[in-house]
Order: structure tokens, then C-alpha cells, then sequence
């Protein structure tokens, strides 16, 4: 009996935890998963940019622009290219107000770049956490909303008695729920410690924002060693205040300190023109999970000599800094960095799932349910498709809005945004004012639609037949396949 008891408050718990925060969880999950290849996102959506080019060279050509517009700014930080994007940015702070600005450069020729204007895979990170919000209320969203996911896991966990078996059980039966439960089991129990790690990540990576006072407890138990001393200057001149930067000497100097070359990531130009002008260079990302394992060295830019640096590396905070790593995920090569992105996709599934249930259990229950009952069942139904089918097809409405957009328009990369939230709107609106099944379906086939035709928009628009373009097509294609999919079993008058 009390067993009883605590699985229906399990159950209790489980459902309305995973409903209330279920569809901003769910614009979460997609736009997340979608996260872990922004770089590649990018580049398809800049074809005209680039591909491979050579960090030093972009770093030569960096510093030339820098020195051209903003001689006289404290402050310099160049972003180079790597193995997995060609961007080339520079920013910069303009005295006296001390704001900054900042280019995108050719890589290869220095000059600012003419490929497209667009936010790239940056609109689905930034989206991923901030859900198109102002500062600082999306991510308050965002942290309750991964509060409740780990509540959402505890119970589901303790309402199964059979957690293993779930694992592979997946019944086709003429009970319309079962199918849906199984497979909400399925996608949930397969991914179960990634889900638990990405939910209580996130919670960690904004600490300081609800727990401001908890830096004071993760004071250091200790200091790193300072770096040994580099012959040869980063920096080169005369007098106190000359803060020359080269490349060739910066890259020559990280070959020595991390025994491999163009593995600079950052480099950061402070307080030029003093005495204390400072070269700081960070890393390119690298097998090491932690992000505090990677390296950052600190040089003068006046002397070139190495700056000791105390860093604090106690346990709390090396924890935390190997939770914000794992959900950045930066670390990843490609092959793992897939898995992430199947199991980011199987926690969309399983979000979805368990949205739909919440329906397909009460739609027995409308015959005595009452009015009341009768317009829940309505709106939670309707902002299921809303968000459900309405945000993947705002997210493909987001790539064909990046090619047809004409590329010297004003403000071009916010009218790709535009496409998005005008695309939403309209499924938002479709799905309020059609029935639920033909909203189900209509929605199903725009998006098998939406998708497919991406890949053929691509070849027309200057895509190449390259393996990037050839992983996205596979991709879409595999969305197209599964809203085609679908459209077709709701158009079946004996689809449950």
C-alpha cells in the first residue's frame, strides 16, 4: 500500500514536473543539440567563405587591421581560425568611452569579409540559453527550467519498476498510448546519465547568477606552478611603453610552451601603450574535458617575459569547471561529438513524447471531465503542435531564409531571426485555429517539405559537394523523412 502510494506521487510529481517547463525544455533541447555543431553551422550558411586557412596568416593579417583602425585602443583581442572554422574576428575598445567594436575578416586577404552577414550556429546557441530574452530572464527561464528536468528524471526513474526491461521494450499494439510510452521510455532510459549530467551542468554553469555568494566558498586550496620562462620576446621594441606584437614570435613561442604549432585559440592585447601592456594567449580547444585545463599564458608585451599567473584550482571549482566543459562539449572530436548530438536529439524525442502523453491520457477522460477539463485538454494539445512541429519548421524556415535573403541587404542576419519568429508565429496561429489532428498533420507535411527541399536550396544557392554540405543534407533529408513519416500515419483514418 505505501508503495503504492509513493509511485502515484512519483507519477503525480513526474507529470506535471515534465509538463509545466515541457515546451521551453523542448526549445531547449532542439536548439541545444542543434549547438553542438556551430561551427559547421556557420560555414554552411557562409558558403562563400573560406575553408582551411592558415591560423598564422590570419593572425598576421589581424594585428595589420587592428593597427590601422584602433592604434590607439588598450585593448586588442583576435579570435583565429581552426580545425573546425575559418571566422576571423577582431575586437577592439575605442577610448574614452571604452566600448568596443569589432570585424570579421577574410581570413586570407585581411580585408573585412564580404561572405553573407548571419549569425550562424550562434543563433541556436545564444537561443539555447537566453531563449530569445532579454538579459537576464531567459537564462532565469532556462535554470528553472533544467531544475525541473532533474526533478522530471528523479521521479520517472522512481516510478519504473522495471528500469532495464524499459530499456528495449517497444510495443505496437492498437492502444494509441502504448507505442508513444514505450518509446518516451525508450529515448529516456538509453540517455539517462547524459540527461542527468546536461540538466545539472546547466545548473552549474549559472551559479553565479542564483548562488552570487557561492565564489566565496570555492576560495583556492593551492596555486599552479608558474610557468617556466621562454627565451625569445613575444613582444619587441624600445622604451617602457612599446607594445609590438608578433605573430610569428607568438606562435613560436606556443610551440615551445605546448609543443605544437597554430594551436593558439585567443590572443589578447591589454593596456597598450603602458608600461603594463600585457599579451595573454589562450589555447585552442583540446582533448581535456575541464575548461580550466585549458592553458592560457601571459606574457609582457613590452619585455616578453612570462607573467606568473595564481590561479585558483580547489575542488568545488574544478569540479565546476569539468561540469561546464562537459556541457560545452568543445572537447568532443567528431565521432563523439555526433553521439552528443544523437543523444541531444533522443532528449528532444523523449520531451516531445512525454508532452503527447499528457494528452493521449486525458483525451479518454474528456466524457466526464467537464468544461474546465475540456480547455485544458484544448490548449495544452494546441501548444504541443505550436512548439512541437512549429519550432523545427521555424528552425528550417531559419537556413531558407539565409539563402534567399539577398546578401547586400541592410540588416540581413536579423531578418533571418525575423524568419523565425514570423514562422513560429504563423504554425502558433495554425495550430490554435485547426483541429488537432489536421493541425498535427498539415504541420508534419510543411516540415517534410521544409526540410527536404534544403538540400536542393543548397546546390542552387552556391553549396558545395563537400562532406560538410553532405552531413546536412543527410540530416535534413532524415527530419523530411520523419515529418513525412508523420503526415502520412495521421493521414490514415485508422492512425490513433
Amino acid at each position: 500500500m505505501k508503495d503504492t502510494g509513493f509511485r502515484n506521487a512519483m507519477t503525480w510529481l513526474h507529470t506535471w514536473a515534465g509538463l509545466l517547463p515541457g515546451w521551453v525544455l523542448f526549445a531547449i533541447f532542439v536548439t541545444g543539440t542543434a549547438s553542438y555543431f556551430r561551427p559547421e553551422i556557420t560555414a554552411w550558411m557562409q558558403p562563400e567563405a573560406p575553408r582551411r586557412v592558415s591560423a598564422l596568416v590570419a593572425g598576421q593579417h589581424a594585428l595589420a587591421h587592428l593597427a590601422e583602425v584602433a592604434p590607439d585602443a588598450p585593448r586588442w583581442a583576435i579570435s583565429l581560425p581552426d580545425a573546425r572554422t575559418s571566422e576571423l574576428k577582431v575586437f577592439w575598445q575605442e577610448p574614452p568611452a571604452r566600448r568596443f567594436k569589432s570585424a570579421e575578416l577574410d581570413p586570407q586577404g585581411g580585408a573585412e569579409s564580404t561572405a553573407r552577414k548571419t549569425y550562424g550556429g550562434e543563433f541556436f546557441y545564444r537561443f539555447h540559453f537566453q531563449l530569445m530574452l532579454p538579459h537576464p530572464w531567459g537564462r532565469w527561464i532556462a535554470c528553472f527550467a533544467a531544475a525541473f528536468m532533474l526533478v522530471a528524471l528523479v521521479s520517472g526513474v522512481a516510478t519504473h519498476r522495471r528500469l532495464l526491461a524499459d530499456m528495449f521494450l517497444f510495443r505496437r499494439t492498437r492502444d494509441g498510448r502504448r507505442p508513444w510510452l514505450d518509446f518516451h521510455n525508450v529515448t529516456a532510459v538509453l540517455a539517462l546519465p547524459f540527461y542527468v549530467l546536461i540538466a545539472y551542468s546547466a545548473l552549474v554553469v549559472f551559479t553565479h547568477m542564483y548562488m552570487p555568494w557561492a565564489g566565496k566558498a570555492l576560495d583556492a586550496r593551492g596555486e599552479k606552478p608558474a610557468k617556466p620562462a621562454v627565451t625569445g620576446a613575444v613582444a619587441g621594441g624600445e622604451g617602457p611603453t612599446v607594445d609590438t606584437v608578433s605573430v610569428d614570435e607568438i606562435f613560436t613561442t606556443t610551440a615551445k610552451l605546448w609543443g605544437e604549432e597554430r594551436s593558439v585559440r585567443r590572443i589578447d592585447v591589454t593596456d597598450r601603450g603602458t608600461p603594463g601592456a600585457t599579451i595573454t594567449l589562450t589555447r585552442a580547444d583540446g582533448g581535456a574535458v575541464s575548461l580550466h585545463a585549458r592553458e592560457v599564458s601571459k606574457f609582457s608585451a613590452v619585455t616578453g617575459e612570462p607573467i606568473e599567473q595564481a590561479e585558483k584550482t580547489g575542488p568545488g571549482r574544478a569540479v565546476g569547471g569539468w561540469l561546464y566543459g562537459f556541457h560545452l562539449a568543445r572537447f568532443a572530436d567528431p565521432v563523439l561529438r555526433t553521439l552528443f548530438f544523437v543523444m541531444g536529439a533522443m532528449g528532444t524525442a523523449m520531451t516531445g513524447t512525454g508532452l503527447a502523453l499528457w494528452t493521449l491520457k486525458r483525451r479518454e477522460k474528456l466524457s466526464s471531465a467537464g468544461r474546465g477539463g475540456r480547455f485544458g485538454y484544448w490548449l495544452v494539445s494546441r501548444l504541443n503542435i505550436a512548439f512541437v512541429t512549429g519550432l523545427p519548421i521555424a528552425c528550417a524556415a531559419y537556413f531558407w531564409a539565409n539563402r534567399l535573403v539577398p546578401a547586400g541587404l541592410a540588416g540581413r542576419d536579423q531578418w533571418e531571426i525575423n524568419a523565425v519568429l514570423i514562422t513560429w508565429a504563423v504554425t502558433a496561429l495554425h495550430a490554435f485555429v485547426r483541429p488537432e489532428r489536421a493541425g498535427w498533420r498539415e504541420q508534419f507535411a510543411v516540415g517534410a517539405v521544409a526540410f527536404g527541399g534544403l538540400p536542393l536550396l543548397d546546390l542552387a544557392t552556391g553549396g558545395r559537394f563537400d562532406g560538410l554540405h553532405a552531413g546536412f543534407a543527410a540530416v535534413f533529408f532524415a527530419l523530411a523523412a520523419f515529418c513525412g513519416l508523420g503526415a502520412r500515419k495521421l493521414s490514415k483514418t485508422s492512425a490513433a
